[in-house]
């Protein structure tokens, strides 16, 4: 029965939270729908979770990832993007049905969880937010022992992000994979800190930098926990400096490795997907695996151990789902038919038997047309 009502809801464009299916009925459903490619279009929902149990979909799934960029379509300023979860949730939905995709990543700007701690914030009109670095909450190595705990849904803003998940959830989350975001201990310590000072603070100071993470990383896990509530079917964590635009391997394994490991179990016992975001150069991807366990890793650079992207679908494509990576500098100064043809590509090298989404390698770059987004999706229509 179990296995007919969620083929019922499939074909309905609908899926009931991915916690309560057992691994055997979403495959199950997963055969069903490829099965059912053959004579009719399937939703976007079908076509993800079909990627991510590594069987081939109808075509290859793709998300721009717009984030900031759908903000222009309908004119919202950035500080309402960030700030206020109904225009955020707007900016979001336009941009879903304006240039289209099968996936709406809820990645906004990485001073997010910094805020809530207390860090001081710049909302320009027309960019990004970032932190005010004139005023750091980090100032010198014992300022570590002061940051404090609190509870996430009663903060600014962690809880309206929550309550993003919540709207995008009601709005589009029966129609195709809507994911939550975090930014890993590291990454908010960089925004409180700065990031060159961080690296020093590892190597010289990393007992202190633990202590503070361990205390993040409770806030972290409660604010996962809270998106996981929402019902959101799965969370992307940000491990930006496992990578060489980072830490050392070893010293990232022992300094973050063990908290965003913590992370990632939240969201397994909650049956969720488990992603990770990395647009750092030469990711580690084998230490990412290792600490996250995830089913999908969005990156914008190939692996510190893959020469090429054959190497990389031959080493990992059975292990995770890969979300990437067309390059930004692309995005801005590429042509269309430029676009689509990196599209191209990645496509006939990472495609092959399932596990890949076609994606950029981070967030679609705000400030330029969406045209390229829209060309990344003909892309995946035309070529798949």
């Amino acid at each position: 029965m179990k296995i007919i009502d969620t083929i019922k809801k499939l074909k309905q464009g609908e899926v009931p939270h991915l916690g309560t299916i057992s691994d055997s009925v979403l495959d199950f459903a997963v055969g069903a729908s490829r099965f059912r490619s053959r004579f009719q279009s399937v939703s976007s929902l079908e076509r993800v979770l079909t990627a991510v149990r590594h069987k081939e979909p109808d075509r290859v799934p793709v998300t721009p990832i717009l984030s900031g960029g759908a903000r222009q379509i309908s004119g919202i300023s950035y500080p309402d993007h960030s700030l206020n979860a109904d225009k955020t949730a707007q900016s979001f939905l336009d941009g879903w049905k304006f240039v289209g995709g099968d996936m709406v990543l809820l990645m906004l700007d990485l001073s997010l969880e910094a805020a809530d701690f207390g860090q001081k914030i710049v909302y320009p009109d027309n960019s990004t937010p970032y932190p005010d670095y004139d005023h750091p909450v980090i100032r010198d190595v014992d300022d570590y022992d002061r940051i404090q705990s609190f509870d996430p849904l009663k903060s600014p803003r962690m809880s309206e992000f929550v309550r993003l998940c919540r709207i995008m959830v009601k709005e589009v989350g029966l129609k195709s994979i809507v994911t939550g975001f975090v930014f890993g201990p590291l990454g908010v310590l960089a925004m409180m800190r700065g990031a060159e000072l961080l690296f020093k603070d590892c190597v010289l100071y990393p007992k202190k930098v633990q202590k503070a993470c361990e205390i993040i990383t409770g806030v972290l896990i409660e604010y996962v926990q809270a998106q996981c509530d929402s019902g959101i079917p799965a969370v992307a964590i940000d491990s930006l400096f496992a990578s060489k635009t980072g830490l050392p391997k070893k010293l990232w394994e022992e300094i973050e490795g063990p908290f965003v490991s913590e992370i990632s179990r939240v969201i397994k016992d909650n049956g969720l997907i488990v992603g990770v975001h990395n647009c750092g150069h030469d990711p580690y991807f084998d230490t990412q695996i290792r600490s996250m366990d995830p089913e999908v890793m969005s990156f914008a650079h190939l692996p510190d151990d893959c020469k090429d992207r054959k190497e990389l679908k031959k080493k990992y494509g059975d292990r995770v789902t890969l979300l990437g990576y067309v390059a930004t500098p692309l995005l801005v100064h590429g042509t269309p038919a430029e676009v689509m043809d990196e599209c191209r590509r990645q496509i006939d090298d990472l495609a092959p038997g399932g596990g890949f989404i076609l994606a950029p390698g981070c967030e679609y770059p705000p400030g330029i047309p969406l045209t390229n987004a829209i060309a990344m999706v003909k892309a995946a229509e035309k070529y798949s």
